[in-house]
C-alpha cells in the first residue's frame, strides 16, 4: 500500500515538472534571424582602348586658318588611345591608372592663283597626352560601379600650317612649300567621373565625363628652335572630354 502511494507521488511531481518545462519552452524565441549579407571588396585590373571627344577652345586657331583662306575647323575633335588600371589592394575600394591619347583636328583647301595656278593650304592642330589617374570606386549595385578621380596630365601641342604649289624638287633649293609647326609642352589637371559596368567578370564597360584644366606650359617654339611669340593664351590644353572605353581584365 504504501509503495502504491509514494508511486502516485512520484508520478505528480513528474507531470508537474514537465509542465513547467512547456511552460518555459513557450517563452523561448525561434524566429529565424537574418544571416548577415557577405561583402566582397572592391577589386579590379584592366587595360583597354577610349575613345574621347575633346572640346579645346580653337577661336584663334580658326581665325589664323582664315587669314590664309581656310575655313573653319570643327571641335570637339576625337582623341584615340587606351589605359590601364588597378586597385590598390592597401587602401579599400582605391585605384591607380595610366592613360595616353593622341588626336589632331585640322583643314585642307586648294585655292586657286592667277592663271589657273593655284597652292594648296592646310593647318592642323594636334594634341597628345600622358595621364596619371588617381580614383575611388563606389559600388552602389552589383556590377555597378561609380568612380570620381582626378589625373594628373603631360599634354603636347603642336599647330601645324603649310602651304605647297607645283611639284617639289629634292635636288632644289627653291620649291614653293613651306610648312611652320608650333610646339607647347603643358602639364594639366583632370578631375572625372567614371560609370562602370561589368558585363562580365572579364568585361567592363566605361562612359565618363572629365574636364581638362592646364596649370602649366612651356613657351611655344617654332619649327623646334625659334620662339614663338604672340600666340594667344587661349590656346591650351582645356576643355570637356567626353569618353567611351571597354576593358578587358578580372572586375570584382
Amino acid at each position: 500500500m504504501l509503495s502504491h502511494l509514494l508511486l502516485i507521488v512520484m508520478m505528480f511531481i513528474t507531470f508537474g515538472s514537465a509542465l513547467a518545462q512547456d511552460d518555459r519552452l513557450n517563452e523561448l524565441n525561434f524566429d529565424e534571424e537574418p544571416l548577415p549579407e557577405e561583402t566582397v571588396a572592391y577589386s579590379a585590373i584592366g587595360i583597354g582602348p577610349s575613345v574621347n571627344l575633346f572640346m579645346p577652345k580653337v577661336d584663334d586657331i580658326n581665325a589664323l586658318g582664315k587669314s590664309q583662306g581656310l575655313d573653319e575647323m570643327n571641335s570637339p575633335f576625337i582623341l584615340a588611345g587606351a589605359e590601364f588600371f588597378t586597385a590598390i589592394g592597401v587602401i579599400p575600394n582605391a585605384r591607380i591608372g595610366f592613360s595616353w591619347l593622341t588626336g589632331s583636328v585640322g583643314n585642307t583647301k586648294t585655292i586657286p592663283g592667277p592663271g589657273g595656278a593655284g597652292s594648296t593650304k592646310s593647318i592642323d592642330y594636334a594634341i597628345s597626352t600622358r595621364a596619371l589617374h588617381f580614383e575611388y570606386a563606389i559600388v552602389p549595385a552589383a556590377k555597378l560601379a561609380i568612380i570620381p578621380g582626378v589625373g594628373i596630365v603631360w599634354g603636347y601641342s603642336t599647330i601645324t600650317t603649310s602651304s605647297s604649289a607645283g611639284t617639289y624638287d629634292w635636288n632644289s633649293t627653291t620649291n614653293s612649300t613651306t610648312q611652320q609647326v608650333l610646339e607647347q609642352s603643358s602639364i594639366c589637371v583632370m578631375p572625372r567621373l567614371s560609370f562602370e559596368y561589368a558585363v562580365t567578370p572579364y568585361l567592363d564597360i566605361r562612359l565618363q565625363a572629365a574636364y581638362v584644366a592646364q596649370i602649366s606650359a612651356s613657351d611655344w617654339t617654332a619649327n623646334a628652335h625659334s620662339p614663338a611669340v604672340n600666340v594667344p593664351t587661349s590656346i591650351g590644353v582645356n576643355g570637356l572630354n567626353a569618353q567611351l572605353g571597354i576593358f578587358v581584365g578580372l572586375f570584382n
